[in-house]
């Protein structure tokens, strides 16, 4: 029981609780496995609990009606997701599937609606999270919307970039980074060949790039 509290205790869900509250969300806490390429709830699915994820990548996507993906987000290690679950008494709004295996808690909707009534202090850190992954989708609407492919794949570069070496990791592959930025395979190819050919970034090795002159993409970013 107490590594899984010490491992609830590192998301920002449930920063600042006290031990006693960190000890009722881990008696709730179901330890999943999944694959790779697993998909642990589809769009339209029962909405019975929310997930935080302890290892691997998870994507979350949504289908047009001819089957087109679209990426809403690349959860990482340390994130949680689906959180709208303990408020919207419905169903799932994307589907989610795991780019790697994976290992994650999951927090049943029920059993922890019975902790919120008696702790507000646990209540008020997920309105606060909520806010904030509010703000993330905001963010990505109005990068779809307002940036033009060079601006979104700087910003792109610059916010998944490793600050002590520069290193940009696509671990979920071209095609899926393309759709994530809302833009076509060819076009990021060539936006990215375009910034190496510009002394921008380099291929440091396969599915890794070298930012060189973060500078500039600030520039061209903003």
């Amino acid at each position: 029981m107490k590594s899984k509290i010490e491992k609830l205790a590192e998301f920002s869900l449930f920063s600042g609780l006290a031990e006693e509250h960190l000890n009722t969300i881990a008696k709730i806490a179901v330890l999943k496995r999944i694959s790779k390429k697993a998909v642990l709830f589809r769009e339209g699915d029962v909405a019975n609990g929310f997930y935080l994820l302890l290892k691997g990548r998870i994507k979350l996507i949504k289908l047009s009606p001819n089957g087109k993906e679209q990426i809403l987000h690349f959860v990482q290690k340390g994130q949680s997701f689906a959180e709208a679950a303990l408020y919207l008494n419905s169903s799932y709004p994307a589907t989610a599937e795991a780019l790697e295996e994976s290992e994650l808690l999951f927090i049943p909707r029920e059993a922890l609606s019975e902790a919120l009534s008696s702790d507000p202090g646990l209540a008020m850190n997920l309105i606060s999270h909520l806010a904030r992954y509010l703000q993330l989708l905001t963010r990505k609407i109005e990068e779809l919307s307002l940036l033009d492919a060079t601006e979104r794949l700087a910003q792109h570069l610059l916010g998944n970039m490793e600050a002590a070496t520069g290193l940009v990791r696509l671990g979920a592959g071209k095609g899926q980074t393309a759709s994530s930025l809302g833009m076509a395979v060819e076009t990021f190819s060539r936006t990215l060949t375009k910034f190496k050919d510009e002394g921008l970034v380099k291929e440091a090795s396969p599915g890794v790039l070298q930012v060189l002159d973060a500078e500039k993409l600030k520039r061209i970013s903003s």
